[in-house]
């Protein structure tokens, strides 16, 4: 657990503090030792920093390793790191827990406290700009509650809240489907194509959406937002991204930061949905959401980032020469990578990184710390390498690459589809590069017809050629 407590914020760290403080929940010396050793490294703490040789020196100020008590320190450091979050989530009093107060109110015939706690309620729910799934389930239970309180008077009069309730029902299942759509749509452009879901009711609530979205836009703004996610997507048409822009351009601050990052999350989807279609111009407008998204920290979603978005990061920018920024963002968010294959997704980026900029003797010393043991961290360092080598005019070496990812290719059959067919890709086109560039005597038009052609077989490809920019620029100056 102590791992995560760069992950804390600001205000939790100090709130943290005075939780450890407390004789309620602890009462070990130690543990405040430890707590202030991390709070004065926060946030940028190491591996090498909570080792347990650094702890014992630290906390106990002993050399000698006493590995029991600091598995037991570090336990329960971890006990109480858990018990501070609940308390947190608990400190925050959620809809969920005031409906229950609700229903027990209701049940126990507590008149006006009931109605001071629904009057409180509605007013929150009324304020909030922001409707989801849990808000449509939050109101439609507060209005269960209102109308099971008042059901004798409601027997000679019309329950207003009866129809309210069947109207946020609607926009509940429009919302709860849109989104689903979409999942689907991303499903299927993850995976071979061919294999499609079935969408019931999809044109039917997309016209009514459509019909309604003058209302939807005023007063259901993630409906708004899941509808033009699925146009957009749909029909590769900017209108959808350009109205989607302004709306959350208007609406930015409404918004949580959960929400931004997803909505953010399909904009930039979209985007690299265009450049590798082809499109390079949309990659200046992607840089721009990706910067705007570091600055508002909009990357995190549970307070990691992925693995494919971190590399779809990297590659962008480097790819449009943002090598400053780039290499601060590979080294903020490093640490909210998720643990699994952190060190491979961090050690590829900075190789990439030093590739780019030129700085090959750089390049080896993170590839070689990139774990051959997974498939998708492995092809890609030998991808890297393989144009490492070709710059440096080591054909052998480059030739040795091709083998290798060949005979990789025959032997690992966890390769994905479009894994296998990438080392396809990536060795014909440097087989190729490597014959164009070592030829002489060739006529100048026959060179630059071989050179045209290749390049038109590179851009009609219909799987991804790794390095794709590189190639280009390489047959340009071969």
């Amino acid at each position: 657990m102590i791992e995560y407590f760069n992950k804390l914020s600001p205000d939790e760290i100090v709130r943290f503090g005075k939780f450890l403080n407390s004789p309620f929940f602890n009462s070990n010396k130690s543990i405040l030792i430890l707590f202030d050793y991390l709070k004065s490294i926060y946030p940028d703490i190491r591996k090498e920093n909570i080792s347990k040789t650094v702890i014992s020196s630290v906390v106990y100020n002993e050399k000698k390793l006493n590995d029991v008590k600091i598995r037991k320190l570090l336990s329960d450091f971890g006990i109480l790191m858990d018990r501070f979050l609940i308390q947190i989530a608990e400190d925050e009093r959620s809809p969920g827990s005031r409906l229950l107060l609700l229903n027990t109110l209701r049940e126990r015939g507590m008149v006006k406290r009931f109605e001071k706690e629904y009057r409180e309620l509605k007013k929150s729910l009324k304020s909030s700009f922001s409707k989801n799934e849990s808000y449509y389930n939050e109101h439609v239970n507060l209005l269960s509650e209102y109308y099971n309180f008042n059901l004798i008077n409601f027997k000679n009069t019309k329950a207003e809240c009866l129809q309210l309730k069947s109207d946020l029902l609607d926009m509940k299942f429009l919302f709860s489907k849109l989104h689903t759509f979409y999942e689907m749509f991303d499903n299927e452009g993850s995976r071979n194509r061919g294999q499609y879901f079935n969408r019931t009711f999809y044109d039917e609530l997309m016209e009514f959406t459509e019909n309604n979205l003058s209302h939807i836009k005023d007063n259901h703004p993630n409906v708004f937002i899941i509808y033009h996610v699925l146009r957009m997507n749909e029909t590769l048409n900017d209108n959808y991204l350009n109205t989607m822009l302004n709306y959350l351009k208007i609406n930015n601050k409404k918004f949580n930061k959960v929400n931004l990052s997803y909505y953010y999350n399909y904009i930039t989807s979209y985007y690299t949905t265009k450049i590798n279609s082809g499109h390079i111009r949309y990659r200046k407008d992607l840089i721009s959401i990706y910067m705007k998204m570091m600055n508002e920290k909009l990357f995190l979603i549970d307070n990691i980032i992925t693995d494919v978005e971190y590399n779809n990061v990297v590659n962008a920018a480097l790819a449009e020469g943002e090598f400053e920024w780039v290499n601060r963002f590979i080294e903020y968010y490093k640490v909210y990578l998720e643990n699994s294959f952190a060190e491979d997704i961090y050690n590829l980026a900075k190789a990439k990184y030093y590739f780019h900029t030129n700085n090959y003797e750089e390049i080896f010393k993170h590839l070689n710390q990139v774990d051959i043991k997974d498939p998708t961290y492995y092809i890609n360092s030998k991808f890297l390498l393989g144009r490492v080598y070709y710059e440096r005019r080591e054909t052998e070496r480059t030739i040795y690459i091709l083998d290798n990812l060949l005979q990789y290719k025959r032997n690992k059959k966890i390769l994905s589809a479009e894994q296998q067919k990438s080392i396809l890709l990536y060795v014909k086109f440097m087989t190729e590069l490597l014959k164009l560039s070592e030829i002489s005597g060739i006529e100048k038009d026959k060179k630059k017809l071989i050179k045209a052609q290749l390049r038109k077989e590179m851009s009609n490809s219909d799987g991804f050629i790794p390095g794709l920019n590189w190639f280009y620029s390489k047959l340009a100056t071969a």
